[in-house]
């Protein structure tokens, strides 16, 4: 009979695995060689390896920021260290890499927590992703209405006039106060929970929602702030990279709206590249026919922050912890 040790660690394997499968199917397909020419991109990065290696440390604290406001949300039912939060984080890239939207995250930091609930668990990290899409949704709507107003050939495609912009903007305004609200007001789901009786039987799950503080989720949505500014900061530095052509007004409109639209597009992470590439001609289109630095500019966002961290994450999947001893 094989035992839980041996379970766990075949679950490793297999997990580890299909990541790295993923990863060069992805990496080595013919679409990807048929859009990018490597050689280019090659001599733009050595031309600017400082930038590189600025871009990439970013990186690392882009998903610091990300430990730091896990392990601030899982502290209601276990502390842990900053180290093993990061480790969770990073192995929760990894399992992402082959899951829907990016599902098998939740599962990929759990299973670091040695005892804590882990139900409870998937639901606090499920706050942080929130607070994430709120800040994304929120900082996209603004860069969508001004693109709405700038770019005359977005409304001709949609058929828009001045009046239906004003509708979308009221609406995209009502709907960042509701989400803002909702979040803030996160314990009222954990009593209307409690007092149905048909939900009776998850209230021991949903009082997470009654953990938190609207200080702490501030907190939380400041954390989630920062990281948002530094990824977007990284898009602005690549593109100088591979001189794209976009001022500093256009960066700052676009860079949020294909955030934003990206967002809400469900996609499977390892195939982001296509949804990213596809979104990101559509805008910056808008704004240059430079399509090489366009697509370079997202491929090498991809790559730094999708990949690298998938495959540091493969290290600390062994780590995990899927059956306990109690």
């Amino acid at each position: 009979m094989i035992n839980k040790k041996t379970i766990s660690f075949l679950l490793k394997i297999i997990i580890v695995f299909t990541c790295l499968y993923f990863l060069y199917n992805q990496i080595s397909s013919r679409i990807l060689l048929d859009q990018f020419n490597y050689n280019d991109i090659l001599y733009n990065i050595n031309q600017n390896y400082l930038l590189i290696v600025l871009v990439a440390i970013m990186m690392f604290s882009n998903w610091i920021i990300e430990a730091f406001k896990w392990r601030f949300l899982i502290r209601k039912i276990e502390y842990i260290s900053l180290l093993r939060s990061v480790k969770a984080v990073f192995s929760g890239i990894t399992v992402s890499i082959f899951t829907p939207n990016r599902i098998g995250e939740y599962g990929g930091r759990v299973f670091c927590l040695e005892e804590g609930d882990r139900i409870q668990a998937v639901l606090i990290t499920i706050i942080g992703s929130v607070s994430q899409f709120i800040i994304t949704f929120l900082l996209g709507s603004l860069g969508l209405s001004s693109c709405l107003f700038i770019y005359p050939e977005v409304r001709s495609f949609f058929y828009l006039n001045e009046s239906h912009i004003i509708y979308i903007m009221i609406f995209l305004l009502f709907l960042n106060i509701l989400f803002i609200l909702c979040f803030l007001n996160f314990s009222l789901l954990s009593k209307f929970i409690s007092r149905k009786k048909f939900l009776t039987r998850f209230s021991k799950y949903s009082i997470v929602f009654s953990f938190y503080s609207n200080k702490d989720l501030l907190l939380v949505l400041s954390l989630s702030l920062f990281r948002y500014i530094v990824f977007s900061l990284q898009y602005f530095l690549l593109f100088f990279v591979f001189d794209v052509g976009l001022n500093y007004f256009e960066a700052i409109i676009l860079i949020p709206t294909m955030f934003f639209l990206v967002s809400i597009i469900p996609s499977i992470a390892i195939t982001d590249i296509s949804v990213r590439s596809s979104v990101a001609l559509l805008l910056f289109g808008l704004a240059t026919d430079n399509i090489f630095a366009i697509l370079s500019t997202t491929f090498l966002i991809w790559i730094i922050n999708l990949i690298i961290p998938a495959l540091i994450g493969t290290i600390f999947i062994f780590t995990l912890k899927f059956f306990r001893t109690s």
